[in-house]
């Protein structure tokens, strides 16, 4: 018995400790995904790229993209999170993420960076608090949130890469 339990111990243990996992900037101690990927054509030919994928991923693209020129797109995106699932495996919205997500362009190369993660609220709250386990305002559920923030930003890092490493599809013309 006094092995099921230190088993249970370990297991939540290690599934409260997965979300402090996170990436954070050594200078600016905030979380920053951030990377220089490598990839074939000329900064304009991945600017465009990178241009149509943002207008193809944000379902507001308009709202979300706030600068795009001169090899740099600069977006403000968000996303919802949810609360755990109560007892009965429902599942309520706990706010607003928002990010800032900045893509620049060389020849034969992008880098991408994503900083500012704020939980959205009458100021500005940086998820970095969600962090501190020894603050007073401290709460299980947000080792739930980070992993749902460090979710998401992998799958948009994941997606742009992706899309930014396709080869381009030439268009045949039968005239």
């Amino acid at each position: 018995m006094k092995t099921i339990w230190l088993g249970i111990f370990a297991l939540i243990l290690a599934i409260s400790t997965q979300a402090q996992d996170l990436p954070i900037n050594s200078e600016t101690k905030l979380i920053s995904y951030n990377n220089v990927v490598e990839v074939s054509g000329t900064a304009d030919e991945l600017y465009n790229k990178a241009h149509r994928w943002f207008f193809s991923y944000y379902k507001n693209p308009t709202n979300v993209v706030k600068e795009s020129a001169n090899q740099k797109i600069v977006a403000k995106p968000r996303f919802k999170i949810l609360n755990p699932a109560d007892k009965n495996g429902v599942q309520t919205m706990a706010g607003i993420v928002l990010y800032s997500f900045t893509v620049e362009f060389k020849e034969g190369r992008f880098r991408y960076e994503i900083t500012n993660v704020e939980w959205q609220q009458n100021s500005k709250y940086p998820i970095e608090r969600w962090m501190d386990k020894t603050s007073p305002s401290y709460n299980e559920k947000y080792n739930y949130y980070l992993e749902q923030v460090d979710k998401e930003m992998k799958l948009v890092v994941d997606a742009l890469t992706k899309a930014m490493l396709q080869a381009e599809k030439t268009q045949k013309s039968d005239w």
